[in-house]
């Protein structure tokens, strides 16, 4: 089953050349980069390995490469899907990172190295702490009512 849903993801991800309305994208060194040629891309999802097919731009001024389908992906620069990530993050949070190969091979038919269980979760471990660190930051920020003790001149107490 995930041999054929990879397959089928495979088939979904293959884009064909944009429109000639959408050759041309915004360069973040502010020019305009156009579109190059489709590029392929194995990608490894929680169904196995998938070729992703996808437009390729470049930048006349600055010479630099992008893939805006990477970025709405979140695979930029990565080889794994999100899916994969969180599964190798779980994992090496609980584990070792070179025993922790065995359940994602195991429960996800998936062979991962040591070093992509300790990326992952580092870097969604550190995502963690930032997430953590912006609210105790935010929390600072609160200003709450300051709360003066009040002297009680009688207290009653009844007896039932």
């Amino acid at each position: 089953m995930h041999q054929a849903g990879a397959s089928a993801l495979t088939q979904l991800l293959r884009y064909d050349p944009p429109d000639a309305d959408l050759r041309t994208i915004p360069c973040p060194c502010g020019h305009s980069a156009h579109y190059k040629e489709l590029r392929s891309k194995t990608v490894l999802t929680v169904l196995g390995p998938v070729k992703l097919r996808r437009p390729y731009y470049t930048c006349a001024d600055c010479s630099k490469g992008q893939y805006p389908v990477d970025t709405e992906l979140d695979l930029a620069g990565l080889e794994s899907s999100p899916g994969v990530r969180r599964m190798e993050a779980v994992v090496g949070s609980e584990m070792p990172f070179a025993p922790g190969r065995e359940p994602m091979k195991l429960l996800a038919g998936l062979d991962v190295t040591a070093k992509a269980i300790e990326r992952a979760a580092e870097a969604i471990g550190t995502q963690i702490a930032q997430r953590d660190e912006q609210e105790i930051g935010r929390a600072k920020q609160l200003v709450l009512p300051v709360v003066f003790k009040q002297n009680i001149v009688k207290m009653y107490a009844e007896r039932t």
